[in-house]
């Protein structure tokens, strides 16, 4: 009579090789969520360089304030270009944020413009 299945060794080697995976597949998806959310934070210091600085920049330039747009970095003004991440939602306002995303930290600055230059937002990672 013959028999359709798998043994019990075939079974514990697929059991064994699937564990291996999981074992070398781990460790490269536990930061992820982390390196998306400083991601995240990344793209909206671009877009805050792309968008709302050359706007606010220009909008103080022409009613003859010399390119300071600190008075116009309030969130009312900043959600009328972009909507602001949870993650990084009090990175507009000031001028040093410093952000801790799992075992990294991270350092978003903000520099005020001037008659010859927009202001400007930078995102670095420290370790």
């Amino acid at each position: 009579m013959k028999r359709a299945g798998f043994t019990m060794i075939e079974l514990i080697f697929v059991i064994v090789i699937l564990g291996i995976l999981s074992a070398v597949a781990l460790p490269k998806f536990i930061g992820v969520s982390d390196q998306a959310r400083a991601g995240k934070c990344k793209a909206f210091v671009g877009t805050l360089n792309r968008t709302v600085g050359p706007t606010a920049w220009s909008q103080s330039i022409s009613e003859g304030k010399d390119g300071n747009v600190s008075s116009y970095l309030s969130p009312a003004n900043i959600t009328k270009y972009t909507d602001v991440p949870s993650e990084c939602n009090d990175s507009v306002t000031n001028a040093h944020n410093s952000y801790t995303f799992g075992s990294s930290n991270y350092d978003m600055n903000f520099t005020d413009g001037n008659t010859s230059n927009t202001p400007r937002w930078t995102w670095e990672k420290l370790n």
